[in-house]
């Protein structure tokens, strides 16, 4: 048994071992040399389509500028989230990086779709390809390969809120947020 003495070497290294990284509420904290840095969420399926769908929610010309969502709409977004999921508790920042994370994922998806010899599998919302077709997806895309077991169900949500399309590349039209009430809609072929 080895035996150190109050104020060694040794102990001063464990002891700062111990305080540099702690475990809070929020996630795990790393503290080195004064400064604290947070360590990704922990997301799962359903906080993602939750985000996705407020997301949809704020996503008129009200909530967003050229190049987004405004910060108010940001913090707006954050507080309706932990509303809607209150045993997390994710920064803005949390939330705003896995918006963009989602944004990657459904870009670098969408631009795979359109390779030669790729197919879309609509109910297990997966690419389907020969294994050779893999191997190259997975060089000219070197994230995708997660995806060749595992499906991504927000693609359609994500397609409509990014480009205004389904999976089918129909437009989606919002209609609800730009017509009054009292205005009626025909949708049929019939112009008399």
């Amino acid at each position: 048994m080895m035996m150190t003495a109050r104020g060694s070497p040794r102990i001063n290294l464990l002891q700062s071992k111990v305080s540099q990284s702690k475990l809070s509420p929020k996630g795990r904290v790393t503290k080195r040399h004064g400064s604290s840095s947070k360590v990704r969420a922990s997301w799962n399926p359903e906080l993602e389509k939750s985000l996705v769908d407020l997301l949809h929610d704020h996503n008129t010309p009200e909530y967003k500028g050229q190049n987004g969502w405004s910060s108010d709409t940001w913090n707006k977004i954050v507080k309706k989230f932990h509303e809607n999921n209150p045993y997390v508790s994710y920064t803005k920042l949390q939330v705003q990086e896995k918006e963009k994370e989602l944004k990657r994922v459904y870009k670098m998806l969408k631009e795979a779709r359109q390779q030669s010899g790729v197919s879309w599998n609509e109910k297990r919302w997966m690419i389907e390809t020969e294994p050779e077709l893999w191997d190259n997806l997975i060089i000219s895309f070197p994230k995708i390969g997660k995806f060749r077991t595992k499906g991504f169900p927000l693609f359609d949500a994500l397609g409509e809120l990014y480009d205004g399309t389904n999976s089918r590349g129909h437009i989606q039209l919002h209609l609800h947020s730009a017509i009054p009430a009292s205005i009626s809609i025909s949708c049929s072929g019939d112009r008399s």
